[in-house]
């Protein structure tokens, strides 16, 4: 059972004061920044559209209007969910489709503008708290930790700029969080159900970003240790919750493998 310290009424004042306001920044003059080049590949991807069809249907040697160029930039009604992930599959298979599917559906609701494309990253970071709050618990058994770390997360400039961007990284920081805290209380509880929730949160974190297979790794090395590198019970469901989440990854495994020219083309700035 946790030991939750007793808050200052003023500290939790403060705090719900810095979360208002981190709020606030994430969803202020959405539309005034300038749309850089990745979030114009986003608004592809969420077209259904592919590089080769742009360059086969726009670069023909007519002139290009601006609305020719929209075109593959919004949703429509020629392509849909399924065209998306193909986009992602065959240009861009580094990208898992997750962020853009739920993207795709969010624009199809409330229309293409900037600010609308942008907003679903503002408002997938706001999980980012209550997720925070949760592996601080899970760390330290303290509810004052948790609401600090809240208020950081708030006002971090790092996590204020990817909530305005119409990228996956506010949806990767939140599956990083949620998949540590979740680690955390499966380690506690050890029971079945927690080590299958633990693999659900990292088969999200990997079809969000491929990179979360690093959080994995760290995960199986810290059970490792504190195991001290023997084959125990915890160890064996850490496997077997991993290879959980790679079996319900493989179909965007596969889909690497066979397009693997694109995967190194588009992941060389990596390396």
């Amino acid at each position: 059972m946790y030991r939750l310290l007793k808050n200052p009424i003023w500290l939790k004042a403060l705090v719900i004061f810095i979360l208002t306001l981190g709020i606030f920044f994430r969803f202020i003059n959405l539309d005034k920044k300038i749309y850089w080049g990745d979030e114009t590949f986003t608004s592809l991807r969420l077209s259904g559209y592919t590089t080769k069809e742009v360059n086969s249907q726009l670069f023909d040697g007519r002139i290009v209007t601006i609305e020719d160029i929209q075109k593959y930039q919004r949703t429509n009604s020629q392509k849909d969910f399924t065209d998306t992930i193909k986009g992602l599959a065959l240009e861009e298979p580094q990208l898992p489709p997750l962020y853009f599917l739920i993207a795709r559906f969010w624009v199809k609701l409330f229309g293409n503008s900037i600010a609308v494309t942008r907003s679903i990253s503002a408002l997938i970071s706001l999980l980012i708290f209550p997720c925070t709050y949760w592996l601080c618990l899970e760390l330290f058994g303290s509810s004052l930790v948790g609401w600090i770390a809240m208020a950081i997360m708030a006002v971090s400039p790092f996590n204020v700029l990817y909530a305005q961007e119409a990228r996956p990284y506010s949806l990767w920081a939140v599956t990083i969080v949620l998949s540590s805290a979740s680690f955390l209380r499966t380690l506690r509880l050890k029971t079945k159900l927690s080590w299958l929730l633990y693999g659900i949160t990292i088969t999200l974190g990997l079809y969000t970003y491929l990179l979360t297979i690093l959080v994995a790794i760290g995960n199986g090395l810290y059970v490792l240790i504190i195991e001290r590198f023997r084959f125990t019970k915890a160890v064996i469901a850490y496997i077997l919750a991993s290879l959980l989440a790679i079996l319900a990854f493989l179909p965007w495994i596969l889909a690497i493998i066979v397009n693997f020219n694109s995967f190194r083309e588009t992941s060389k700035w990596a390396f």
